[in-house]
């Protein structure tokens, strides 16, 4: 009976969670628009005679520059500024920055209600950046791309005569307050705190952590701590959302009724927040997910920066699972059901990095500690989960690897079944 099948209980609960939370919340505004023009949030990127200025349109901006509401049409441009230095000739491949783009007249056909087709025609034809950088030149214009609502990952790839160069960045989509607005990851630990291991001290370290995460209470076991990526936050941000996740939002009264209305009508919500989990005695530093047509059904994973680093690059411990469903709960009142084997969302987001080709190395560990189907555990809001007990170490790739080249190290081998004996936790830390 599709989603219409829910128990009809489930929706005025809905309705009345949003608002007992708003009434918590309500001091929370919207965020603010940034008023800036986009020009003056450009985020700039050289490489070896070449400079990349690069900036995302949010909705209104992109109304105001030309005439027509293009976010509504799931178009946002995304204007770039190319400096050459060199004394060869660049091709921006287009495809880099988005494999789907828009070419001018697709773009002039979707805002054609806004007025004249051959004047919109016209502007977006002048406006679109020319793909050719001779030596020592300078050019600029718009990449007409999807529509991403938090963050948007870009790799810029110009082809040379001789060499190529490849940029990277992760943009803010203005109008957007995410999760991981709130850190500042410079800020989190004092340089005495933290402390730069070799492979086995990082195998060592990862297996010493709690077994779980921390519910809301900041003293209840949750979801198991089963993944960990290694890569500084740039790549690890420009991995997973050029993957298809998407940061999450803070939670305000705006984005509570826009989930509430997501799972009641079956709307898509990308974007969605989550709820708070603890791990070194604060929430999550980074929270992702990927939506389904609804916020009921999505694969939500949580990252905290630990105060470790390997090869100088940053050691993030996270929690992924995914939700199938919403229920009842005592704890929240009305809560996500996850899928009880949470191994097998691990495995999905290893996977999801291998396809990306920027993994290098794999790895399993210790210290979540097993759960058989037949003796499950439980997390913050009593769903039932079982594990092998291994958490994924997931090392970053610098530059695109095949499968073939993927490392995997000989640490903690996968068990052959997962109804294998139960063997205690590691203890929790605080």
């Amino acid at each position: 009976m599709g989603r219409f099948s829910e128990p009809a209980g489930v929706w005025p609960a809905l309705v009345l969670a949003g608002f007992l939370f708003i009434g918590g919340c309500a001091s929370v505004p919207p965020p603010q628009a940034d008023t800036r023009d986009f020009r003056e949030r450009v985020e700039r990127r050289q490489a070896a005679g070449v400079e990349v200025a690069i900036s995302v349109l949010g909705a209104r901006e992109s109304e105001t520059e030309f005439g027509a509401p293009l976010a509504s049409k799931g178009i946002q441009p995304v204007w770039l500024e190319l400096r050459n230095d060199e004394l060869q000739e660049f091709v921006l491949m287009l495809l880099s920055i988005d494999p789907d783009y828009f070419s001018p007249s697709e773009v002039a056909w979707q805002a054609r209600g806004s007025g004249a087709y051959e004047d919109f025609l016209r502007r977006f034809n002048r406006a679109h950046i020319p793909i050719v950088i001779p030596p020592r030149s300078q050019r600029s214009g718009f990449v007409y791309t999807n529509l991403d609502p938090g963050a948007k990952a870009v790799t810029v790839q110009l082809i040379g005569e001789r060499d190529n160069r490849t940029l990277e960045f992760v943009l803010p989509v203005p109008g957007f307050e995410a999760d991981f607005d709130r850190v500042d990851p410079r800020t989190l630990y004092r340089p005495q705190e933290l402390r730069e291991v070799d492979l086995e001290g990082l195998r060592a370290y990862l297996e010493s952590l709690p077994c779980c995460v921390l519910g809301g209470d900041k003293a209840t076991h949750g979801d198991p701590l089963n993944l960990v990526v290694v890569g500084d936050r740039l790549r690890m941000l420009a991995t997973f959302v050029r993957q298809g996740w998407d940061l999450t939002e803070t939670i305000r009264s705006d984005t509570v009724w826009a989930t509430i209305g997501s799972s009641l009508f079956g709307s898509r919500y990308r974007t969605s927040p989550v709820s708070p989990l603890y791990v070194f005695g604060r929430p999550q530093d980074v929270a992702l997910q990927k939506a389904r047509q609804t916020v009921d059904e999505r694969n939500h994973l949580r990252l905290w920066l630990a105060p470790v680093r390997f090869d100088r690059q940053d050691v993030w411990v996270g929690q992924i699972s995914r939700d199938i469903g919403v229920k009842f709960s005592s704890k929240t009142f009305v809560t996500h059901k996850i899928d009880p084997m949470v191994d097998e969302a691990r495995l999905y987001v290893l996977f999801d990095l291998a396809r990306s080709q920027y993994l290098a190395r794999v790895g399993f560990v210790t210290g979540v500690g097993s759960a058989s189907i037949k003796a499950p555990r439980y997390n913050y809001t009593e769903d039932p989960y079982y594990t092998d007990g291994l958490r994924a170490v997931l090392f970053l790739s610098e530059k695109p690897r095949t499968f073939q080249e993927i490392e995997w190290l000989e640490w903690a081998l996968l068990p052959g079944e997962l109804d294998i004996e139960v063997q205690p936790p590691a203890q929790t830390s605080g």
